[in-house]
């Protein structure tokens, strides 16, 4: 590291540096930006890939897992859902939701923890077929 550009602490970014390779045949320089690692960001399209008379199939993209390890946490209200605080947990980006009742609507929530906290949630109603 040869240049620290600056430090902006209140953003969460460590800060700016150029990083710069050397040797024999000449040089490289590449700008990076180094973040602290923070909560990840929530699940991106969230939607219902499947309806089942008992289940519900979703899925997501991930967003930024805040430079840290993530998995999702899948909860829904409504007649005959996991009663709180019964939430589902996957490290994949898809789940199916069952025990359900038959044409009834629900709303889903998702959110992405690592060990920095939770997303904000990503939210759906679906409603069993």
């Amino acid at each position: 590291w040869e240049d620290w550009e600056h430090w902006e602490s209140g953003n969460g970014t460590i800060g700016t540096f150029v990083c710069i390779a050397r040797n024999e045949r000449g040089s490289v320089r590449r700008r990076i930006r180094l973040r602290l690692a923070d909560r990840p960001d929530p699940p991106q399209a969230l939607q219902l890939s499947e309806a089942s008379p008992t289940s519900l199939s979703l899925s997501w993209s991930p967003g930024f897992d805040g430079g840290l390890e993530q998995h999702f946490l899948l909860r829904a209200d409504g007649p005959g859902a996991p009663p709180p605080p019964a939430v589902l947990v996957t490290s994949g980006s898809a789940l199916t939701l069952g025990g359900l009742l038959p044409a009834t609507p629900y709303d889903v929530t998702v959110r992405a923890r690592n060990l920095r906290g939770d997303s904000a949630p990503a939210r759906l109603q679906a409603t069993t077929s």
